[in-house]
């Protein structure tokens, strides 16, 4: 855990740094605060910190000074400065004695977390590439390593078995670390939808694969002693690796554990796994295109996964059940294109909410299913243009960003989710020019005014006078959407509101919009804007 020390004379906006941020959960110890230069040198002389983050002018010794006498010193920290636009040309100044950064106050919890988090970052690196300069300058230069790895990727995307003569030449010739032994391919995937909940700028994300090649690195080493390779990509990392004498391939599962874990500790950032099998040297390609089908079983599985190519295998469908699967698809499609014909837009989400389970019974290339949702929205879009005016070009407009999205979306949830949300957008259009039907305006009225409470299906239907099941097929038939789910998407927009107006804490905001178990708001929370509340709120500075 690294340490930091806060240097700011005013006590107020002192204290106010100390608990804005949870700064343990960040991988940070508060060494504690000091309200001048002197006290902070006087409180490094005893342990340094790794940052140092200090406002420019204090009584005794000013922030300047302090940087100046630490350099002076020769200690290993890196300062990022506090600062008032009155005092620009000082920070300036400052920028030149070697300051990573500096932010201008007024500032908010989310600038001052996004400095240290690059000073943090700037620290891995730096000590990373301390620990292993003198072994890379040894083993490697950059044209080495390029050339290197470009062998290696031309040897898993080969499309028959490797020559072994040649294996053994190229293994020598670029001083590759894999033996003669059979070997397997493991992929690890960043999972987006966590890393852009977090405040790395597109500048940091090298370092941030460096520093989780790191990690990796530290984490495999104590398995493979050596045997392997890690290959560092735009958006994954690839190892290849000998496997230890009577190592089975189940035993993967719990020794990969550790990197996520690592990872999620150190950089805040998760990860999913695919393993392929075991296989001869000259088959690495197998494996590698083993990896990759088991990785892709997150889609329907859920992100931050350990899948082995052996939960993948599963025997090809005979002719009739494919035939079988394809006439009943159709049958979907054409119900889907009838209720919409017919503006029954009750049915009409009942059969796409079918057509969607087909999808994931049947577990379809995620290829296949992103053409066929595109295909979806292409047909709403067209039901759209048949309308005019400038309603009908916006709603266009938003259909067309739900369908850049689809391929965005990293699990099967992910794409449900946007589908049903653009099930409701359409349904909202199309409804636009009709007044709601008379129960329901009522009970919109109420979820508006009672939302916070323990607002039921069965306590409504009671003071509307009508039996559940008709309140529920009357609903969806006028809303497009489940009540449940309308209601949900109404506290959890209620919710964003509470935490930007009084940035309270998850627990309170929770009981605020009607969810008495913090946990069940959470998981709500989080299927309806693809984010836990702490990353939304750190997200949006809150």
């Amino acid at each position: 855990m690294l340490k930091l020390l806060i240097v700011e004379d005013e006590a107020t906006f002192r204290e106010s740094i100390l608990t804005m941020i949870d700064w343990e959960s960040e991988g940070i110890r508060v060494l504690g605060t000091a309200s001048n230069g002197r006290i902070a040198l006087e409180m490094m002389e005893k342990e340094q910190p790794d940052i140092l983050l200090t406002d420019i002018r204090m009584p005794q010794m000013s922030g300047l000074a302090l940087i100046e006498e630490v350099s002076r010193r020769g200690w290993d920290l890196v300062p990022v400065l506090l600062t008032g636009y009155s005092e620009f040309e000082y920070a300036q100044q400052a920028i030149k004695l070697g300051v990573l950064d500096y932010i201008l106050k007024p500032c908010n919890p989310k600038q001052v977390r996004e400095a240290i988090m690059r000073a943090k970052l700037k620290i891995i690196y730096s000590r990373s590439q301390h620990q292993q300069v003198d072994r890379l300058e040894r083993q490697w230069n950059a044209n080495v390593r390029a050339i290197k790895e470009d062998r290696l990727m031309k040897w898993l995307r080969s499309v028959k078995p490797l020559d072994p003569g040649k294996m053994a030449a190229e293994i020598k010739e670029y001083g590759i670390q894999l033996a003669d032994k059979p070997a397997l391919v493991i992929v690890f995937r960043f999972d987006k939808k966590a890393l852009n909940a977090l405040s790395y700028t597109e500048e940091d994300l090298p370092l941030l694969r460096y520093a989780a090649s790191n990690i990796m690195e530290e984490t495999i080493g104590e398995r493979f002693a050596g045997h392997h390779e890690l290959l560092t990509l735009e958006e994954q990392f690839v190892l290849i690796a000998n496997v230890p004498d009577g190592l089975k391939l189940e035993d993967f599962h719990d020794g990969l554990e550790p990197i996520q874990r690592n990872l999620s500790q150190f950089l805040k950032v998760s990860i999913s796994i695919g393993v392929g099998g075991k296989h001869p040297l000259t088959q690495l390609h197998v494996s590698y295109r083993e990896a990759e089908d088991a990785l892709s079983r997150r889609f329907f599985h859920g992100s931050q996964g350990v899948f082995m190519t052996t939960e993948t295998e599963h025997s090809e469908p005979d002719a009739s059940r494919r035939m079988k699967f394809q006439e009943d698809f159709a049958d979907f499609e054409l119900r889907i294109r009838e209720s919409l014909e017919a503006s029954n837009y009750s049915d009409f989400v009942i059969e796409v909410e079918e057509w969607l389970n087909a999808f994931k019974e049947q577990e379809l290339s995620i290829q296949r299913i992103h053409l066929h949702s595109y295909a979806f929205i292409n047909a709403l879009i067209k039901e759209i243009k048949t309308a005019n005016g400038e309603q009908a070009k916006e709603a266009v407009e938003q259909m067309e960003s739900f369908a850049v999205q689809v391929q965005r979306q990293e699990t099967f949830e992910e794409l449900s989710t946007l589908l049903t949300v653009v099930i409701q957008r359409f349904v909202e259009f199309r409804r636009m020019k009709k007044l709601p039907h008379k129960t329901i305006q009522h009970v919109l009225n109420m979820i508006e005014e009672k939302y916070m409470t323990n607002l039921t299906l069965k306590s409504i239907a009671e003071d509307v006078f009508i039996s559940q099941s008709h309140l529920s097929t009357l609903f969806r038939h006028e809303m497009g959407i489940n009540f449940l789910d309308y209601l949900h998407q109404y506290r959890i927009e209620k919710a964003k509101l509470l935490f930007k107006q009084e940035q309270g804490k998850v627990y309170t905001v929770a009981k605020q919009v009607g969810y008495y178990d913090e946990a069940h708001f959470v998981r709500f929370f989080k299927k309806w804007t693809g984010m836990l509340p702490s990353q939304y709120k750190k997200q949006n500075g809150f």
